[in-house]
């Protein structure tokens, strides 16, 4: 889905709003929750928006930065720069010049905490989609069905 077709995202302003409402979308769209943006322009020259999101495990946190890296690589912007993703520290930050992505394990976010260290710069408006209740229906749960030929009357 592409940023114009996402119904809840305002209109960007800038360049660099565009840029971390799609990297946004991408990490919501990888399942990545609790998603921030913060806008960290007027405190900081190296750049403008922080996005901010959880990974449910080290495991999720490094898909969901490699797939924001071959993502934007696809659409054309290359990161700059990349840190935490051969170890488990529980943080995994990804630089895209104007926007810098901190994906956190639920336990190194809240020690961090880094929307409280920046609690007075503005945020941008993100709302993630709505999920729909998947239904666990667990791995072979009905393996006669699923594969009758291989299972069937053995």
């Amino acid at each position: 889905m592409l940023l114009e077709e996402h119904p809840l995202s305002d209109k960007p302003k800038n360049e660099s709003e565009t840029l971390a409402l799609s990297l946004a979308q991408i990490l919501d769209e990888k399942q990545g929750t609790d998603i921030a943006i913060l806008d960290v322009s007027a405190p900081l020259a190296i750049a403008d928006h922080f996005v901010i999101a959880s990974a449910r495990n080290g495991r999720h946190a490094n898909a969901l930065a490699r797939a924001l890296d071959l993502t934007m690589k696809h659409r054309g912007t290359l990161r700059r720069n990349v840190a935490g993703m051969e170890g488990e520290g529980g943080w995994i930050l990804l630089d895209f010049n104007t926007v810098v992505v901190h994906v956190f394990s639920p336990e190194a976010r809240e020690f961090y905490s880094l929307e409280s260290l920046w609690a007075d710069v503005p945020r941008l408006d993100f709302t993630p989609r709505e999920r729909q209740p998947q239904q666990d229906e667990g791995w072979l749960s009905e393996p006669e069905e699923l594969y009758p030929d291989s299972i069937g009357n053995l």
